[in-house]
């Protein structure tokens, strides 16, 4: 990767990463927001296997490390580019994890599309949680990073199109791979 151009794979991940996230943030708000519950079994199952996109996008992340700014960039902007970016990463990795900690440990179960990697815990005709301390740590958790994780897509989001539209930089055109 160059001050110029970012190589396929970080543009890729990128936004692989980052359509996959916004996607699951959206069906999540809504399901939550209009207790759409059917949704409930593909939302976690497209969760946990975000984590494989994720994951690499991280590893690759700390070992490449951060884009270079562009020069034309002021200071301020290049810290606030530098927080955005640690946010966006942790919070992708964060939201799965807290996820599928609410799941789990709330009882009701961690399967990808009908395979069960943690088993429902059925007691009489509900649900028990299985731990009932970590279960709301993770449940309010989970509901705090999809909020903050929403934010700084948007900052992002923001920041992206404030470059490519009022500063008239090449910021918009690497991650499109148009430089």
């Amino acid at each position: 990767m160059t001050n110029k151009t970012f190589t396929l794979a970080t543009r890729t991940l990128h936004w692989l990463v980052g359509i996959t996230m916004l996607s699951l943030i959206v069906v999540g708000i809504y399901m939550a927001n209009f207790e759409v519950w059917a949704l409930y079994d593909i939302h976690k199952s497209l969760g946990v296997l975000a984590l494989l996109l994720i994951l690499p996008r991280v590893m690759y992340r700390l070992i490449q490390g951060f884009p270079t700014p562009n020069n034309s960039h002021k200071t301020w902007e290049q810290k606030l580019s530098q927080l955005m970016h640690w946010a966006l990463l942790i919070g992708t990795v964060l939201m799965p994890i807290s996820g599928m900690l609410y799941s789990g440990f709330g009882g009701y179960g961690v399967d990808i599309f009908g395979f069960s990697l943690v088993s429902e815990n059925l007691v009489g005709d509900g649900i028990e949680p299985y731990n009932e301390s970590v279960f709301m740590i993770s449940k309010t958790a989970h509901w705090i990073i999809g909020y903050c994780l929403s934010a700084a897509i948007v900052f992002h989001v923001a920041g992206a199109l404030k470059h490519h539209f009022i500063d008239k930089d090449d910021t918009l055109n690497r991650m499109t791979g148009k430089v």
